[in-house]
């Protein structure tokens, strides 16, 4: 027991440290915004918070297309994220863009991106913390065609989650909790291991139509065991 204390302990130290003491306690998608623009580009915007060991690595990742569908080159696309605007340079790839910041974000995340006459500006995304998974804990024996208890703790509940195993996919509420039926917990594994994917996302309006910015926040158990206890 005291173990299960310090392991608690622990997660919620480092959620501490990831809170947002600006953003309201409502949910983080109140905090959406589609922004402004003049409808001509193509804008597919993902930001991914993504656990390593000992923290989270953040990366930007933006598409830019115009209204013929070709890439868009030497735009200025900008992030605001953790309350600093974060420039993301062009890649090899036409109107790829990419850059990476070490540790999570708190605050709203913001967009825009700009080329020549073309633009779409100050869309917002609410941000919906980091997390953990609790339970299985790594070094877990789990029981094979038993019901599987997955827990989690978050700073606010994401608009939509995803929990996968090595063998399974589920859509989940992000309510911290999710049972894995004892029928989709066949798999003998000495490797297995969650995944816990939570993400918000809003349209941009001032962009062409199949315009988003996402934000996806990852995170994952440590490798445990199932087993055949039959």
């Amino acid at each position: 027991m005291k173990g299960s204390l310090a392991v608690v302990a622990v997660v919620c130290a480092v959620i501490a440290a990831g809170c947002n003491g600006h953003e309201p306690l409502g949910p983080p998608d109140s905090l959406n915004d589609g922004g402004v623009g003049n409808e001509t580009l193509l804008v597919m915007a993902e930001v991914e918070v993504d656990s390593e060991t000992g923290g989270f690595i953040t990366r930007f990742e933006i598409d830019v297309f115009d209204s013929s569908n070709q890439p868009v080159s030497d735009a200025e696309v900008t992030v605001v994220w953790n309350n600093t605007p974060v420039l993301v340079p062009e890649t090899s790839t036409s109107g790829f863009y990419l850059a990476q910041v070490s540790g999570a974000g708190a605050g709203p995340a913001r967009l825009s991106v700009e080329k020549d006459s073309m633009y779409v500006r100050d869309v917002v995304l609410g941000n919906i913390g980091i997390h953990a998974v609790l339970t299985p804990a790594a070094g877990d024996t789990v029981a094979a065609n038993e019901p599987l208890s997955v827990t989690w703790v978050s700073d606010f509940q994401a608009p939509y989650a995803e929990l996968l195993t090595l063998d399974e996919f589920f859509e989940v509420q992000d309510v911290g909790s999710y049972s894995i039926p004892a029928n989709r917990n066949d798999v003998i594994r000495s490797n297995q291991r969650i995944e816990i994917e939570r993400q918000n996302e809003v349209e941009v309006t001032g962009g062409l139509s199949g315009s988003y910015f996402r934000l996806e926040v990852e995170s994952y158990s440590g490798v445990f065991v199932v087993a055949d206890q039959s």
